[in-house]
């Protein structure tokens, strides 16, 4: 089934309380969608999938920092220590090499979005130590577990149609309901429909 990367939903779909879930959603607004190269001065634009997966790593860190007694009531709030809480949890995993270069890019462009770019030096080493591009390409860590990449909720026609009917057909409270755009909502909806039959991104009540 067609499913729409929108890092919108991701955040909304996540455990953690409704305040902290608006925090991250006003920070990584704008922040999300490109990457700034201070060497360079080069802005890339980045893509909705990985737009969705960054969020999702960041957003599973704090949510194992949470779990683990560190309930941040703000994204700002990250520090030192908790990032060290983090990569002690990250050494118990096995991981390729592959996946702890993706890890470590969705933190560093978080660490950046949060103005902590002197935390990325304490990142880099022991994510990345270890990991070998031979034989099993996996980091050597004798009481590692198995790596599994954060899931990433999608927003397909079904959740969208769901959303639409428990809200009588008001675009706009189905899409503040999912926690993304109308615009979204209507791409998610017109997946399949011919071109006649499509709904406009600006409708705001469907009849």
């Amino acid at each position: 089934m067609y499913g729409l990367y929108d890092y919108r939903y991701v955040i909304a779909c996540s455990r953690l309380p409704h305040e902290f879930r608006r925090e991250f959603r006003k920070l990584a607004r704008g922040r999300v969608t490109s990457t700034y190269d201070w060497r360079t001065r080069a802005t890339d634009l980045v893509p909705p999938e990985t737009q969705c997966r960054r969020v999702a790593e960041v957003l599973a860190g704090f949510e194992a920092l949470r779990a683990g007694g560190y309930a941040l009531q703000t994204p700002w709030n990250f520090g030192n220590k908790h990032l060290r809480v983090l990569i002690n949890r990250w050494s118990t995993q096995r991981l390729t090499s592959e996946e702890a270069a993706e890890r470590l890019e969705h933190w560093r462009q978080f660490l950046q979005w949060i103005r902590k770019r002197q935390l990325i030096a304490l990142l880099s080493a022991p994510v990345t130590a270890g990991a070998s591009s031979v034989e099993s390409r996996h980091v050597k860590c004798s009481h590692a577990a198995a790596y599994s990449r954060p899931d990433i909720p999608m927003l397909t026609s079904d959740k969208a149609m769901e959303a639409l009917t428990e809200h009588c057909g008001d675009l706009r409270k189905a899409a503040r309901a999912l926690g993304t755009t109308t615009h979204s909502v209507c791409e998610a909806l017109n997946e399949g429909r011919p071109r006649e039959k499509q709904l406009p991104p600006g409708l705001t009540i469907l009849t």
